[in-house]
């Protein structure tokens, strides 16, 4: 697999662990001590994936630089937005993930990763915990705002310039159905 391809998977991969963290919280709809305690086990689970994933990414970006180039249809305007979205969701992702760590850090009980093993000590402060959570939240939500962004463009640019955006971007095994 070469390194093009392999963005490409982990594109999708931390496309798909995003939305699950939006579709998915951890303590909004569920009842009970025990409920919140594995709701957020898998929280804290998943966001051990997506760093793995976003580390993974961010090492790559470092060392070589994106992946992909605006393209020779796009306007001005087009590759600015282009350059500027990708690094922001290149540095967005890992300051969002780095918020959850310093959450879970901060908070004043200890936090399993997919009840599996321990990832937190628990022997943070209430008052941090709450103010963490909600600068994660705020840190997440600012990021889904640029994702949005990101899709509509690239979307936008596949069927408004029709220069195959979304096949670039998928996997080989999708592209019958771009």
């Amino acid at each position: 697999m070469n390194r093009r391809s392999f963005l490409k998977w982990l594109h999708w991969l931390s496309a798909a662990l995003i939305l699950y963290f939006f579709l998915v919280e951890p303590e909004d709809d569920v009842q009970g001590a025990l409920a919140k305690a594995d709701a957020l086990s898998t929280h804290a689970g998943m966001g051990v994936l997506l760093a793995l994933v976003t580390a993974l990414w961010l090492g790559m970006y470092v060392r070589k630089g994106l992946a992909g180039r605006p393209g020779p249809k796009l306007p001005d305007w087009g590759k600015r937005f282009h350059e500027l979205s990708h690094k922001v969701l290149q540095i967005g992702v890992p300051v969002m993930v780095a918020s959850g760590a310093f959450a879970g850090l901060a908070a004043p009980f200890a936090i399993r990763a997919f009840d599996w093993f321990q990832i937190t000590p628990g022997i943070g402060g209430k008052g941090l915990h709450n103010f963490a959570e909600e600068v994660h939240e705020i840190v997440f939500n600012g990021l889904l705002i640029v994702i949005v962004a990101h899709i509509i463009f690239h979307v936008g640019r596949h069927f408004l310039l029709k220069d195959n955006a979304l096949r670039i971007m998928a996997p080989r095994v999708l592209h019958k159905y771009l």
